[in-house]
């Protein structure tokens, strides 16, 4: 970890051990041990079962259980089960990292048990300040919306924080991303957390009544991940099918996955809108699955018939995705990625910008990887069975322009492919 995030981390610790002295021990909280012992267990389950929505973003029903706590007995309790819950579900969870490095355990238990402390102690004050200073005691349920929303902004911004800090990124942009993947199921944690709050005010057991529906959400979350999953191992299945019918297509996936993601990176583009492309990069040639083999494996240039039906796999493969909500976001990637900034691709013929900007990374990372692996017909042609990457780069900027778009061009070559960036004309257009 560095410096920086450690010393975040510091603080983020101290400030929850202040709280937890001087809000948790508190004898008020006898009151509420039925709640305490059951929000306890309960929390406890939820994150030891937490969803992986994406990496290094996990989603457990512990916020329903952490807003009832507050609501119910306010900043004592919600500490409490905050703390009582979280710190044996981390050493659980994270106990085989200490053998490997005590200090990244501690590191990682101190930071979840803190930042859980700190979401529940600002949903707490929110909570305690709209219902005192803001006219609506006999309103609490818009309180309760209040102190639901600071819980989820102050746990991202936090996490968002130890993120930034710890991989160069942009504290804004890592918020923007966790907010942008949550699942809509998400918004019935606050629901269910009132649900919880007003059984308790009839009868305190009657908690427990809650834990069925709060399982169901839980259930409902990881099937949807779970088939969101699925699909994108499906739709990789079949990319590795194609590299047993055609060798070129499965490493060249491979090959302009990971070039695709350097230069979305290297042009500043959000973690999220980079996630999206890489996807669409991974399967762009998913349409080869209806070529037949003769066509995708002949040594020779393709004649206008063959070229033609070559030309239907994009839009094959747009098809074959168009109705998979989690590859929405990639149908413009695999249709236009062989369009031309000059206007001259296919299958629409868009020039320019018109181009989806994703289609366009997808283009000259694809064109690379082309252009640096072998391919057998090219020595009957007079050319090297593969170029080198000073020659691969010379053949980009003579494309940029007309092919490529000429300052993503420039980008990959400078920014991804350092080595020859001293060599690199400066391009204006």
């Amino acid at each position: 970890m560095r410096i920086w995030a450690r010393l975040y981390l510091v603080a983020v610790a101290l400030g929850s051990i202040g709280l937890v002295i001087t809000q948790s021990f508190d004898t008020s909280l006898l009151t509420y041990a039925t709640a305490l012992v059951l929000l306890t267990i309960a929390s406890f389950l939820a994150q030891v079962y937490e969803l992986e929505i994406l990496p290094h973003f996990g989603l457990s029903t512990q916020v329903a259980l952490a807003l009832a706590a507050v609501y119910i007995g306010g900043i004592s309790l919600g500490i409490s089960v905050a703390l009582l819950s979280t710190l044996p579900a981390e050493f659980l969870l994270r106990w085989d990292r200490l053998k490997e490095s005590p200090r990244r355990f501690i590191e990682l238990v101190a930071f979840n048990v803190s930042q859980l402390v700190l979401s529940a102690s600002a949903a707490a004050l929110v909570f305690g300040v709209v219902c005192r200073y803001g006219g609506l005691n006999d309103r609490e349920y818009v309180a309760m919306v209040a102190a639901f929303f600071a819980y989820i902004f102050v746990n991202n911004a936090l996490v968002a924080g130890i993120v930034a800090l710890n991989s160069d990124g942009n504290f804004f942009k890592v918020l923007r991303f966790g907010f942008k993947n949550m699942p809509l199921q998400f918004i019935t944690m606050g629901v269910l957390a009132i649900l919880m709050y007003t059984l308790y005010t009839q009868a305190a057991l009657n908690l427990a009544l809650v834990f069925i529906p709060l399982a169901l959400v839980h259930y409902s979350v990881r099937s949807y991940l779970r088939l969101r999953r699925d699909s994108h191992n499906a739709f990789k299945k079949i990319t590795d099918l194609l590299g047993h019918r055609d060798q070129y297509t499965g490493a060249h996936s491979d090959d302009v996955e990971e070039l695709t993601m350097r230069l979305a990176e290297s042009v500043g583009l959000s973690d999220e809108d980079v996630e999206a492309i890489v996807s669409g990069a991974a399967i762009h040639d998913i349409g080869k699955i209806a070529i037949p083999d003769a066509i995708l494996n002949k040594l020779g240039p393709l004649d206008h018939d063959e070229f033609e039906t070559m030309k239907t796999h994009t839009i094959i493969g747009a098809d074959i995705i168009s109705n998979m909500d989690i590859y929405r976001n990639v149908v413009p990637i695999v249709r236009h990625e062989h369009e031309h900034w000059d206007g001259g691709g296919y299958p629409d013929g868009l020039a320019g910008e018109k181009i989806p900007l994703g289609a366009r990374i997808v283009a000259v990372a694809d064109v690379y990887s082309a252009l640096t692996t072998e391919r057998a017909y090219r020595p009957a042609q007079g050319k090297p069975i593969k170029y080198t990457p000073e020659q691969a780069c010379a053949i980009l900027y003579e494309m940029a322009g007309g092919v490529l778009d000429p300052r993503l061009v420039d980008a990959f070559v400078r920014k991804v492919l350092g080595y020859c960036a001293e060599e690199a004309p400066e391009v204006t257009q």
